[in-house]
């Protein structure tokens, strides 16, 4: 049997506009279901307010924990933009200006003729030794500092950079998953489920209600990140115990 060897990671979501419900949150399942598909289990998410203490502490918390941590959101030129900052303190590095993110934000504000302002230069200050992380929807670009991955907060820009995310690491996990749909309620299959965690190794299984204004069934999802022979497997012993109450 294949160790289970799991690469895991932390969402941080940083802004007050999420936690006054001014703005939704759609950066999690963004970032979460790309995740998933190479092979990499969040732990947790997070949201946090913009305050320099608790960026700090949540952050050092969750890259000791995590294979990686990805924030979103603060990093824009307005004076309560501080996610740049307080993850230079985080990691004790100095926050400098990034004469590679200035060269890209000067590229982007010729192309669309506007003024690079002193607020907007403010997107090229990040940590020092900082590796960007592109930007091709507005310009001004993430970062990664040790294993924090630093994202802008529009849900547009944070797709862009998972894509350019994706292009920067090499993780060799492959995420196997299948799903059984059933009309049977969750009471009536959750010893099946539990008798099939136990048999298979390696294998996690959830059971997600199907609501459409009326109860429909269960959707049955099962995956492991090293054991596709007992995904499998899962599946058709599920199936087989579901058949036998239909």
């Amino acid at each position: 049997m294949n160790k289970d060897t799991k690469v895991n990671a932390a969402i941080l979501i940083i802004g007050n506009e999420i936690l006054s419900g001014r703005t939704q949150d759609t950066n999690t399942s963004t970032i979460a279901l790309w995740l998933n598909s190479m092979g990499v289990r969040v732990n947790e998410v997070r949201i946090i307010p913009d305050i320099e203490n608790t960026i700090i502490t949540t952050v050092n918390l969750l890259r000791k924990n995590n294979n990686y941590v990805f924030t979103t959101g603060g990093i824009g030129p307005t004076h309560d933009d501080i996610t740049s900052e307080s993850i230079s303190l985080a990691v004790r590095k100095k926050y400098k200006l990034h004469k590679g993110a200035f060269s890209e934000l000067k590229k982007y504000y010729r192309k669309v003729k506007s003024e690079l302002t002193d607020a907007r230069k403010k997107m090229a200050y990040m940590p020092e030794g900082s590796k960007l992380i592109l930007n091709k929807v507005s310009g001004a670009p993430g970062f990664k500092i040790e294993n924090i991955y630093v994202f802008a907060g529009v849900p547009s820009i944070v797709q862009a950079m998972m894509k350019e995310f994706k292009k920067m690491i090499k993780i060799k996990n492959k995420f196997y998953s299948t799903s059984i749909i059933t009309k049977l309620f969750e009471s009536k299959i959750a010893h099946i489920l539990v008798d099939a965690e136990k048999k298979y190794q390696f294998i996690s299984i959830g059971s997600y209600p199907i609501f459409d204004g009326k109860p429909r069934g269960v959707e049955i999802v099962i995956n492991s990140q090293v054991n596709k022979l007992g995904v499998n497997n899962a599946k058709k012993f599920i199936l087989k115990e579901i058949n036998k109450i239909i």
